[in-house]
């Protein structure tokens, strides 16, 4: 991840002293990873960045933006490449938030969350977790 520094080209170092560290450290945020996100190797996600639920970052990419959730990211600077699923599919997965799910539930749900099809684990989560 990238840091939170800003290293001043106008000065003659470019090191920020423990004495001069106030001037050289800008906070920018936190960088946070919602569940089931895949990050692709020596991908670099800048600060204050989120990466949303379910979404790829592909290998090598640099993201300086949020990345919605159930879409995949990559290049440099990272762009969109698509997204996962339908924008109502999406919005099933968002309300289900199935990794958030009681482990044992989940456990039971393996065979539905390893399919493309979304509607069947969608009934699942309104006959189990929804309407219990």
């Amino acid at each position: 991840m990238g840091g939170n520094h800003n290293h001043h080209s106008e000065w003659i170092t470019v090191y920020p002293f423990a004495e001069q560290i106030k001037q050289s450290y800008e906070p920018k945020g936190d960088t946070v990873i919602k569940s089931d996100a895949w990050i692709g190797m020596n991908a670099i996600i800048m600060p204050s960045v989120t990466i949303g639920e379910g979404a790829i970052v592909a290998a090598g990419s640099v993201v300086s933006k949020d990345v919605p959730p159930y879409t995949i990211v990559g290049g440099n600077p990272a762009k969109e490449i698509k997204k996962r699923f339908t924008d109502t599919e999406i919005n099933m997965l968002m309300e289900m938030r199935w990794f958030d799910w009681d482990r044992k539930l989940i456990e039971k749900a393996i065979p539905l969350l390893s399919s493309p099809s979304i509607e069947p684990l969608f009934a699942f989560y309104k006959n189990e977790v929804k309407n219990k």
